[in-house]
């Protein structure tokens, strides 16, 4: 298992695409801090660090709506269109169990991701100067971010399983899509579901920004993991299927 996810993380590293996406992230964090805190300043707002870093964390968020096409792009990279590919065939043939593949292949998603949240902690720390968000705020903001970034990831690579690259990832995103910004319509009838809020990483991170009392963010990483847990056992036992 260790060797698939060194083989993955060593194809990232050595990937011009994959670096030049996370400097792009990187630049595009600092862009949005400075012009976020100048405009609110200039708005003469009283909290300007608090908007900033809720704005910047938003984004955050968003790029890793990325991980859902990263993890279909994983495990399609092992075909070729005539087939299986050189290491798809090596995959089906060593005697690896198939939980070890897949918790390879999704460890090696999740890592490259939470490294990419790691790039901005330096920026992160300029947030206790400015007035912005607090370290237990963010604290609790990095865990909901890497639990999302993991429950996407199950999501691309089980889509992945079951159809090719272009549909796996266009239903991909549509769960994702669907069960983040769902709960943020007003509908009356969704207000009436909590369990909709709790699933999005969406809702939790803003309860976070709002300091709600009850613990949202909480939920969601609660039941994130019980439903990623659940996703694996599932995703395990249809890849047993493929490899028969």
């Amino acid at each position: 298992m260790f060797a698939v996810i060194l083989k993955e993380l060593r194809c990232y590293t050595n990937s011009a695409r994959y670096r030049r996406i996370q400097m792009l992230v990187l630049c595009g964090f600092a862009l949005l801090l400075l012009i976020g805190t100048v405009e609110f300043y200039a708005r003469h707002r009283v909290d300007v660090g608090q908007q900033t870093y809720k704005l910047c964390m938003i984004f955050l968020f968003i790029v890793q709506l990325w991980v859902v096409r990263h993890a279909v792009e994983v495990w399609h990279a092992e075909r070729q269109s005539s087939g299986h590919g050189i290491n798809g065939v090596l995959l089906t043939l060593v005697p690896l169990p198939n939980w070890k593949i897949l918790a390879g292949k999704l460890s090696a998603v999740v890592l490259w991701a939470v490294w990419g949240l790691w790039l901005t902690v330096p920026l992160f720390a300029l947030s206790s100067y400015t007035g912005g968000l607090t370290v237990s705020q963010l604290m609790k903001c990095g865990v909901v971010l890497s639990v999302s970034c993991l429950f996407f990831a199950l999501i691309g690579i089980g889509c992945a399983l079951c159809h090719p690259s272009v549909r796996a990832k266009s239903i991909g995103y549509g769960i994702v899509l669907l069960l983040t910004f769902l709960p943020l319509m007003p509908v009356p009838l969704f207000d009436t579901i909590p369990l909709l809020d709790a699933v999005s990483p969406l809702c939790a991170l803003l309860s976070i920004f709002r300091m709600d009392s009850t613990p949202l963010w909480l939920w969601n990483v609660g039941l994130l993991g019980v439903v990623s847990v659940v996703m694996f056992q599932i995703l395990t036992s249809v890849l047993s299927r493929l490899r028969l």
